[in-house]
């Protein structure tokens, strides 16, 4: 059996490697509705301050009133760095926080992308007005 040359196998193995990244990676409309938008009170108890994109998890309740954990994806690390923000910045202080954010196309409840969160203290940060999007 012969087997490939180095000179064609090595690129190879890299260009699959480098596409893997791409594969992982979804666009936004694709995994939420951006045509609609849901509002939340809660408060944030974790963020994963990882790549694709930052997770933040935000204790709140659902429309009929039960506790509900919302996992709501935002920007990647790198352009959150660039805006000034961090990992401590979102956990905030433990008091209540609301946010706006586009539902998951799936139906799953409680995983939605954060547009906008609006702490206790006043401070807000906007994440994303995405076009179509009903941002009440």
């Amino acid at each position: 059996m012969r087997y490939p040359p180095l000179r064609i196998a090595i690129p190879a193995l890299v260009m699959l490697c480098a596409s893997a990244g791409a594969w992982a990676h979804h666009s936004l409309s694709g995994v939420f509705d951006v045509t609609k938008s849901f509002e939340l009170d809660g408060v944030v108890s974790r963020v994963d301050w990882i790549n694709p994109h930052v997770q933040v998890y935000v204790d709140g309740k659902d429309a009929k009133g039960k506790p509900l954990t919302y996992k709501l994806e935002t920007l990647p690390v790198a352009m959150m760095r660039k805006a000034g923000l961090s990992k401590t910045a979102l956990l905030g202080d433990g008091k209540p926080v609301h946010i706006k954010a586009n539902p998951a196309r799936s139906g799953e409840p409680g995983h939605g992308y954060m547009l906008h969160i609006e702490f206790a203290d006043g401070r807000e940060i906007q994440f994303s007005k995405v076009p179509g999007a009903e941002i009440p």
